[in-house]
């Protein structure tokens, strides 16, 4: 059974008797384990995409199958509970608290969880450590540049060891260097086991990523594994 399952999926958006179709017909397999880049232009219907795997928006016909359950069988609490603990979502722009330290954004999963509190900081603590950040957990989010907030972007997202990692463009606003190391990190998380599946638009990224699966106009064009990965050599 793989961890993902879509079949036939569409969605569309209606909006004044309008409607625009952002997936037409994805049918696609994730294995527990994999690094995936969904690649394609701005309007091609990946972020869609990730935000149906995820749990943020649903189908609109078809089949969504996480870890075997019916996602559209789901009701809000169910889904809220599955964002909480079976995935985790990294995002170009960040979204930290500015004026709260590092160890308190990697803190917040948790506090909506019901981790209770000395569990709390030793979980942060450890997400910190596996992002190389533990040096900075009492600085403010908005002393740190972008690479490092990035990283700690990261260790938000997989404090409560999460099923699935997403990242949404995450070296979309770093300079070259920072790309690189937030990209190395996502390899070194993959290669201990976890799940990870990267919207860009950057070939140089995707190719980060054990397999490549191309969307254009809401549907899979190829869906191929990637035999040359990259490690140190993303150009922005």
């Amino acid at each position: 059974m793989a961890l993902i399952e879509l079949a036939n999926v569409h969605k569309r958006y209606e909006n004044d008797g309008v409607v625009t179709p952002a997936l037409n017909g994805v049918t696609l397999n994730i294995e527990e384990g994999e690094f995936v880049a969904l690649m394609g232009p701005s309007g091609s219907g990946k972020s869609t995409l990730m935000h149906i795997m995820g749990f943020l928006d649903h189908i609109t016909e078809g089949t969504y199958l996480f870890r075997g359950r019916d996602v559209s069988r789901l009701g809000k609490d169910d889904l809220a509970r599955m964002r909480r603990g079976d995935v985790g979502f990294v995002f170009q722009a960040f979204h930290l608290l500015p004026k709260s330290t590092v160890r308190d954004n990697v803190t917040l999963p948790m506090l909506y969880a019901g981790v209770r509190n000395g569990e709390r900081r030793e979980r942060a603590d450890r997400a910190l450590a596996a992002v190389g950040l533990t040096h900075r957990a009492e600085h403010l989010s908005n002393q740190l540049s972008g690479g490092e907030r990035q990283r700690v972007a990261i260790a938000r997202a997989i404090v409560n060891d999460p099923k699935v990692l997403f990242a949404d463009e995450p070296t979309g606003n770093l300079d070259t260097k920072s790309g690189t190391a937030v990209l190395n990190l996502l390899q070194e998380l993959h290669e201990q086991g976890r799940t990870i599946i990267m919207v860009t638009h950057e070939l140089e990224a995707a190719e980060h990523a054990e397999r490549i699966i191309r969307i254009r106009d809401g549907q899979v064009i190829t869906d191929a594994k990637n035999h040359s990965r990259r490690r140190g050599e993303y150009h922005k």
